[in-house]
């Protein structure tokens, strides 16, 4: 056998990874196990468990179809210099963002004002967060900003949630396209507090969260996307970005196209992502409630922050990011709550939407 040539296992291997076989048993094993952990159960999953998935929900495979194979004959693209492949990475990155913001409409350039002065309690990229007395000023040095319109979603969304409920959030003082600034909120995060808060604080925390959900979820909408008109991004992969959509099956048929990179599974993924249902109720949805948003002093949540994604999607969507961005910290305690915070439980959409954060 030539030594440039696969073998007859590796042949069968690549096969299957082509038409998404291997991918679909690792990730429904891998999400599965994240969701009985939240009934507590510490017990891994037996080696079969995927194929006895896949038995109870018939229609996530038996349309499947094998995809062409990859061809290992195709002529080798000329390294780039690394320089050359970082620039076009960033240049990449900035696109993609940009489509995420603005769709094919972009603002022209604009010219940011003078950036407030003070202790920086955040930066990732070319976000900042930045205490100044009694207020915090988020803003980007991106010059694309926060979005196309005047004023960023989450102010809006901050603005709305203040007039509509009772869940505490931090007051606005001003924003503008690139800068949102807040009223300044004493305290630690879920994540930082859990550790050390007593069997009562926890059960009284997991209470108001899932009043305020509840009170969240009794603001329908007529609409997909996000309060200040733009379309849906979906929290983990910021150059996933549609909208507003007018039916939820126009949400789904734009959720579920395959990424770029996967065309080889892209027959698969539409079968096991187009299992999601078409009679979800629309509510109004944070979007990333996850234990660093969610700000607690002397055992009470006193805000709940980060509403940029907010807006109005399909009952189950609060319920998988949750999960997803609950699911690192003490599974034996703050991850068992989670589920309790809902009227009802989306786990198989929880499997399904992590297909696409996963592989997108």
């Amino acid at each position: 056998m030539s030594i440039n040539q696969p073998s007859v296992l590796q042949q069968q291997q690549l096969s299957e990874r082509s038409c998404g076989t291997v991918v679909r048993k690792e990730l429904i094993h891998r999400f599965s196990e994240r969701v009985i952990r939240c009934d507590g159960v510490k017990d891994a999953l037996a080696p079969d468990f995927a194929d006895g998935f896949l038995n109870r929900h018939p229609d996530l495979a038996k349309t499947l179809v094998a995809a062409p194979q990859p061809s290992h004959n195709r002529p080798k693209a000329e390294k780039a210099t690394r320089v050359g492949a970082f620039d076009r990475l960033k240049e990449m990155m900035r696109q993609d963002r940009r489509q995420a913001l603005f769709g094919d409409s972009p603002p022209p350039p604009r010219q940011p004002a003078a950036y407030p002065e003070g202790e920086i309690i955040y930066h990732c990229n070319n976000r900042y967060v930045v205490r100044h007395g009694d207020a915090i000023t988020k803003y980007t040095t991106c010059s694309d900003g926060m979005g196309a319109n005047d004023h960023p979603n989450e102010a809006l969304a901050l603005r709305f949630v203040k007039a509509h409920t009772t869940i505490p959030v931090p007051e606005v003082v001003s924003s503008d396209w690139d800068r949102i600034t807040m009223e300044y909120v004493e305290g630690q995060t879920l994540q930082q507090a859990w550790p050390v808060l007593t069997p009562d604080q926890r059960s009284d925390i997991m209470a108001q969260l899932s009043g305020y959900i509840a009170q969240m979820r009794s603001l329908g909408g007529i609409h997909l996307g996000r309060l200040d008109g733009q379309g849906v991004v979906v929290p983990s992969i910021m150059t996933r970005s549609g909208g507003p959509f007018g039916t939820l099956t126009e949400f789904h048929d734009w959720l579920v196209q395959p990424p770029h990179r996967l065309q080889a599974q892209s027959m698969y993924w539409h079968q096991i992502t187009t299992q999601l249902g078409a009679e979800y109720p629309i509510v109004f949805t944070h979007a990333d409630i996850a234990a660093r948003n969610i700000m607690v002093r002397d055992g009470r949540i006193v805000a709940l922050l980060d509403w940029e994604f907010a807006g109005w999607y399909p009952e189950y969507w609060e319920y998988v990011f949750a999960l997803r961005g609950m699911d690192n910290i003490d599974w034996e305690t703050l991850g068992r709550h989670l589920p309790s915070l809902f009227a009802k439980r989306y786990d198989l959409e929880y499997i399904l939407v992590g297909f696409i954060v996963r592989l997108s």
